[in-house]
């Protein structure tokens, strides 16, 4: 990383630093990096688009519009700040001033999968679905990271994979991380505390806990003070970023879980949260067979789903698996004994209860 006092260092160097410092959630270091680039370079576009960046992610859209506009204003041709120029008129509800920048964006970078995912977005935001399906037709139509494409278009069809891609969940959380843990707490989500209930009186100091998808590190947060050795593993290397913040974990790893899972020991841990894991994994069959195989002989397995009663599991329109208890009961089998779950509200979802479950099984 560029040293924050190099007096010599180029605008494109303290720039990167400056991204680098916005990753690790350092603002005022971030700031004072822009800051001696914009001094630097006041009539560069890139400056004005990292500047862009930062006040994207301490969630003030007014003020990243300011600096999209005036990084596209120096430079028409800067797909990046068009692209995250339409995300911020997105957040202020000015959509079709957003669909215009999206659609400005995708003119100047066809080969990239975000501003079709953006435009789309946007257009069934408005209840445009039939447009949204046509901008993803034509993304696949161009080769442009089919997986990717395609879980979302499955998303608005309700057609269902047996999880959603790896570079699916990262991109969406690496864009959620900055304003994630505001935007759950305003949505009265009660699973990490739930999981906690659920865990009291059941663990003992010392145990190893798994948290699987830990996001940011709620789930962590409600067990501090259990005196447990926890390792949380996420695909977003953002959300980790917040999760160390929170110094409940003693390890942390990017990664995906399936992977970590294959990859853990036999009979190694004592206890494997996944809480609103599940709803970007359709097929949990794997997931469960390797969670059985790392837990010791009387581990515990406790996770959330947003349910349905229409079959095993179902992709809704929000890109969010569901899966019915049935389905879980199955797979639990004669491997995991169920102790209890419990139904309610999980969150707020469009001002409504999101209804939803909590499990806590053992193994046999």
């Amino acid at each position: 990383m560029t040293d924050v006092a190099q007096g010599d260092a180029s605008v494109e160097e303290l720039c990167q630093a400056g991204k680098e410092f916005l990753d690790q959630r350092k603002f005022a270091e971030a700031e004072w990096q822009f800051t001696l680039a914009r001094d630097r370079a006041p009539d560069n576009p890139e400056v004005y688009y990292c500047i862009g960046l930062f006040f994207n992610d301490l969630a003030r859209p007014t003020d990243a519009l300011v600096a999209f506009d005036r990084a596209v204003a120096l430079d028409d041709t800067h797909a990046r700040a068009h692209n995250n120029r339409g995300a911020a008129l997105q957040k202020l509800n000015r959509l079709s001033e957003a669909e215009a920048a999206f659609r400005r964006a995708l003119e100047l970078a066809p080969d990239q999968a975000l501003p079709y995912a953006n435009l789309a977005n946007v257009l069934d935001q408005q209840f445009r679905t039939a447009d949204a399906l046509a901008v993803y037709d034509l993304a696949l139509s161009r080769g442009v990271e089919p997986e990717l494409i395609g879980q979302y278009r499955a998303a608005i069809l309700g057609t269902a994979a047996g999880r959603a891609p790896d570079a699916w969940v990262t991109s969406t959380f690496d864009s959620f991380a900055p304003t994630f843990d505001e935007h759950l707490r305003n949505l009265n989500y009660v699973v990490p505390g739930a999981i906690a209930d659920l865990l009291s009186g059941r663990t003992q100091p010392g145990q190893r806990l798994l948290d699987l998808g830990c996001g940011t590190g709620w789930v962590g947060s409600a067990l501090a003070g259990r005196d447990l050795h926890m390792t949380g593993v996420d695909l977003s290397e953002r959300m980790l970023a917040q999760a160390r913040e929170r110094g409940a974990y003693q390890d942390l790893q990017v990664g995906e879980i399936h992977h970590h899972l294959a990859a853990t020991a036999p009979h190694s841990i004592d206890i494997v949260c996944a809480a609103d894991v599940f709803i970007y994994i359709g097929d949990l069959k794997a997931l469960f067979d390797h969670v059985h195989r790392v837990l010791r002989p009387g581990g515990l397995f406790v996770f959330s789903i947003e349910e349905t009663s229409a079959g095993d599991y179902t992709l809704q329109n929000t890109g969010r698996y569901a899966h019915s208890r049935a389905y879980l009961r199955t797979l639990a089998g004669f491997r995991f004994a169920p102790l209890e779950d419990r139904a309610g509200a999980i969150r707020m979802e469009q001002g409504k209860p999101l209804h939803g479950r909590v499990f806590v099984l053992q193994t046999a």
